[in-house]
C-alpha cells in the first residue's frame, strides 16, 4: 500500500472515532439531564385584557354670579359699614332681621363686638311693591316690614337719632309698633329750626322700620335720604313726626 493511501486511512479512522465519541457524550448528557416541562396550575384563570373607555367629561354651564348648590334656596346679603353710635339691635331692626341672624352670617358670637368702620353682612329679602296713583306723576312705592292686617292708624315711634352732628352717619330711626300697615306718604319729619323732610309713598307694616338719613343717597324700603349737605340734628333738640293732616304722631328729644 502506498504511503498516501495509508495516511488517508488513518485520517478517516480518526474522524470516525471522533464522531462516535461526540455522539456518546451527547447521549450520556441527555440521560443525566432530562428535559423539564413547566405547566401552569390547572386552577389558574387566564384573564383577558380589558379595554376601559372613559367617557368625556360633561360640560357644566354656570351662569355668571350663580353658585352651584345641592339646594335651590338662595340668600341675599347686603354689606353694611358700621357707623358711630350704631348698635347691632338697631341695624337688625332697620333691616327687619334678628340680631341672631346677623351674628350667624358674620360668624360672630358677641353682639357688642362690632366697631366703627367694620363691614358686616346683613341677610335681606326686600319686599318692594308698586302702587297705582291717580296723579300723572308717580313716586316710587316703598314697603317695609311684614304685610299683615289691613291699614290701621297710629303705632309709630321715633326710636333714636344716630350719629348726631356727623353727616355721613346722621339719621333718624323710626319703627312701626302697631299691627297692620301704616302709610307714611305725605308725613313730615321736622326739627326746631324749620327744616322739614316729607316722606314719599312708603308703607310700614307690623315690625317694620325705616332710617331717614340726613345725607344724599338712593331710597330703599329701609333707608330714605333727606338730601342735605350739612348735618341737621343737635343735642337737646326735639324731633317731631307729623302725619299728612299736620297731626303730631311722635316726638323724640335728642340726649
Amino acid at each position: 500500500m502506498k504511503q498516501w493511501q495509508r495516511l488517508a486511512f488513518y485520517l478517516l479512522l480518526n474522524v470516525c472515532v471522533s464522531a462516535i465519541t461526540v455522539l456518546v457524550v451527547l447521549f450520556l448528557w441527555d440521560l443525566n439531564h432530562p428535559k423539564v416541562s413547566v405547566k401552569p396550575p390547572e386552577n389558574t384563570a387566564v384573564v383577558p385584557s380589558t379595554e376601559i373607555t372613559t367617557p368625556e367629561a360633561s360640560t357644566l354651564d354656570i351662569e355668571s354670579g350663580a353658585t352651584p348648590s345641592s339646594s335651590s334656596t338662595q340668600m341675599d346679603v347686603e354689606e353694611y359699614q358700621v357707623k358711630a353710635n350704631d348698635t347691632l339691635g338697631e341695624i337688625a331692626a332697620s333691616y327687619g332681621v334678628s340680631v341672631e341672624e346677623i351674628l350667624k352670617i358674620n360668624g360672630l358670637s358677641d353682639p357688642n363686638a362690632i366697631s366703627v368702620g367694620m363691614v358686616i353682612y346683613i341677610p335681606v329679602t326686600p319686599e318692594v311693591e308698586s302702587f297705582e296713583t291717580p296723579e300723572s306723576t308717580r313716586t316710587p312705592s316703598l314697603v317695609t316690614g311684614t304685610p299683615g292686617a289691613s291699614q290701621q292708624t297710629g303705632g309709630v315711634v321715633i326710636n333714636s337719632v344716630i350719629g348726631v352732628g356727623d353727616l355721613a352717619s346722621e339719621r333718624v330711626f323710626i319703627s312701626r309698633t302697631g299691627s297692620g300697615s301704616l302709610l307714611l306718604a305725605g308725613w313730615q319729619l321736622r326739627d326746631e329750626s324749620g327744616n322739614t323732610f316729607t316722606f314719599p309713598y312708603l308703607e310700614l307694616f307690623e315690625g317694620g322700620a325705616v332710617n331717614v338719613w340726613t345725607s344724599v343717597g338712593s331710597a330703599t324700603p329701609v333707608d330714605l335720604y333727606w338730601g342735605q349737605t350739612l348735618s341737621i340734628w343737635q343735642a337737646g333738640e326735639t324731633v317731631t313726626l307729623v302725619d299728612d293732616q299736620g297731626k303730631i304722631r311722635a316726638t323724640y328729644k335728642i340726649p
